[in-house]
Formats: structure tokens, C-alpha cells, sequence
């Protein structure tokens, strides 16, 4: 009675079977093998749905079994036509895996192909590239070592430039100290004439003082009474 059930299983197991497309063959390097790519989810899901649909029937044809006469030899039937069903299944998961594996793998030597191919690709640039920094180098090496030559022949100008230098700044300095010198003596001058200007200003203040005495002692000597007569005779 299940026959016809089983191949319905049958056709469904064979229904999941992938729908191949093209993966990036563009990149690819001549001779990498290109992987295909497939829906491996949907795979399994399809067949978990077989699985599920196989139990199904499996326990509707058992339920039915109780209802014949020999039970046990409709059960046992019905088992056998489910465990060929899950059999199939199992094998076809089990072939889902390995494609997955093989498709994983593929694709991870195609990859590591077209990396090979365009470090390869890209080889003669960096060659021209590292050519390119040593020449470079060397020039800039050659350039040091021109200004350390002109710098060692440049020396004893340098050294005479120096001295010269050494002996104008000694003469400045000389110059500065003097100039110093000759500033603090004239400052001690100007406070010197300051000084004597005031003694001769003291000077004079005590003469006129002593002039201003006199004058005012002849008055007194002229008038003995010391004193003005009176305009009104008392």
C-alpha cells in the first residue's frame, strides 16, 4: 500500500537536486577550475521536509495497520518502505555535505589561484618598483657623500671664518666694555659736578646771608636809637 507513497518520497528527494549557476568566471586565472554554486540550505531543508513527510505517512499507515488483520505484517511493511525512504534521504543529506565540502574547497583553491596569478600579474611592477627605490638609494647616497667631500674641503674656509668671526665678536665686546667704562665715569663726573654745583649754591647762599648781616648792622650803627621818630613827636 505504500509503494506509491514511496516513490512520491523518491521524487522528492530527487527534486532538491541543485540548480547550478555560473560563479565569477571573469577574474578566473586560465586553467582554475570554476566552482558552482548551490543553494545547500535549501537542500537540506528539503530534505528535513521529506524526512518529516516520510514519519508522517509512516505513522498514518501504522494507525491504519490496526484496523487489518495481520497487524504486525502491515506494520513491519510500513516500516521497511519508511526505513527505505529515510535511507534515501540520509544518503542524499550525506551527498549534499560532500558537495558543500567539494564546492568549499574548490573554491578556496580558486581563490588562492587567482591571488597567485595576481601577485604573478603584478611581479615585473614591483621589481620596476624596488629597481626604482635602489637607484634612488644609491643616488641619495652619492649626494651625501658629494656635500661630505665639499663639506671636508670647505673646512679650513670655515675654520679662518670662524676665527675671523671669533675676533670681531671679541672686538665688539671689548668696544661694549669700554663704551661701559667710559659711561660710569661720566655718570661719576655728573654726579660729581652735581655735588659742586650745590656747594657753590650753598656757598653763595652763606654770602648773601653774611652780606644781608652786615647791611643790617650798618643800618643799626647809623640808627643808634634804634628805632623811628615818630611823626607826631611822642
Amino acid at each position: 500500500m505504500l509503494r506509491p507513497l514511496l516513490a512520491l518520497s523518491l521524487l522528492l528527494a530527487a527534486a532538491i537536486a541543485p540548480l547550478s549557476t555560473a560563479y565569477a568566471q571573469a577574474s578566473a586565472p586560465q586553467g582554475a577550475e570554476v566552482p558552482v554554486k548551490r543553494d545547500f540550505e535549501g537542500e537540506r531543508k528539503a530534505i528535513g521536509d521529506a524526512r518529516a513527510w516520510t514519519n508522517y505517512r509512516f505513522a498514518l499507515a501504522e494507525r491504519e495497520c490496526y484496523s487489518k488483520f495481520l497487524v504486525n505484517r502491515c506494520i513491519e511493511k510500513a516500516q521497511d518502505e519508511q526505513r527505505a525512504e529515510l535511507h534515501v534521504l540520509r544518503k542524499r543529506e550525506l551527498d549534499v555535505g560532500d558537495a558543500e565540502r567539494a564546492y568549499k574547497a574548490a573554491t578556496r583553491d580558486r581563490e588562492q589561484a587567482i591571488r597567485r596569478a595576481e601577485y604573478e600579474a603584478g611581479q615585473p611592477g614591483r621589481a620596476a618598483n624596488e629597481a626604482a627605490s635602489r637607484a634612488a638609494y644609491d643616488r641619495k647616497q652619492q649626494e651625501q657623500q658629494l656635500r661630505d667631500a665639499q663639506r671636508a674641503a670647505d673646512a679650513p674656509s670655515r675654520a679662518a671664518n670662524a676665527q675671523a668671526f671669533q675676533q670681531k665678536q671679541a672686538d665688539f665686546d671689548a668696544r661694549v666694555k669700554e663704551a661701559q667704562q667710559k659711561g660710569a665715569e661720566q655718570a661719576r663726573q655728573r654726579q660729581e659736578n652735581v655735588k659742586a654745583f650745590e656747594e657753590k649754591q650753598r656757598q653763595a647762599a652763606e654770602r648773601q646771608k653774611a652780606l644781608d648781616e652786615r647791611r643790617e648792622n650798618a643800618k643799626q650803627k647809623q640808627n643808634p636809637g634804634g628805632s623811628t621818630p615818630s611823626p607826631f613827636g611822642f
